[in-house]
């Protein structure tokens, strides 16, 4: 198996599968040996996950919102146990942009529910986005030496949370 990157590239688009493409990602279990995969990232993107609209009130308002983070697909994927490797994510949109770096390993294998507690104080009014990353799983085929995608395109989301007093467009 090639080696896996310290640094997993985020693309803007989903790329054409190409072997530059495919060292760029992190390698999945494979159920064949005439096959090797990998998790290309690409179009990050944030999404709305809450918003309270507390202008006019006189008191706090909390609310509690369970968010799922890590990889969700439509058929199985296992990230190989011998990956550990960073992830440097920006995300950017219309007045804002932030940054964070993920530990990719084979704990993203698994989609987790945690719960993020939010509270917007008088007069005030919060809009809660959470970032996320498309994925897909590239295949290696070691018969012919071609690369091609394999299934529907998954989501990565990230426990990066940005709350804001406007909307985001």
């Amino acid at each position: 198996m090639p080696p896996v990157p310290s640094k997993i590239k985020v693309w803007e688009t989903c790329p054409d599968p190409t072997q530059e493409v495919f060292l760029s990602g992190a390698p999945v279990v494979s159920d064949s040996n005439s096959q090797q995969k990998r998790i290309i990232l690409y179009g990050q993107d944030l999404q709305n996950i809450g918003y309270i609209d507390n202008r006019v009130s006189d008191a706090t308002t909390s609310y509690e919102k369970s968010i799922t983070t890590g990889f969700v697909f439509t058929t199985t994927q296992s990230i190989s146990a011998e990956v550990f490797a960073e992830v440097d994510v920006e995300f950017a949109k219309v007045g804002l942009k932030f940054s964070v770096t993920l530990t990719f390993s084979e704990q993203w294998s698994k989609e987790v529910q945690e719960t993020y507690n939010f509270s917007v104080g008088p007069g005030k009014q919060a809009f809660t986005y959470q970032g996320y990353i498309q994925s897909r799983v590239l295949i290696h085929d070691l018969s012919d030496n071609t690369y091609r995608w394999s299934g529907d395109v998954g989501v990565l989301y990230t426990p990066a949370l940005v709350t804001r007093n406007t909307k985001i467009d």
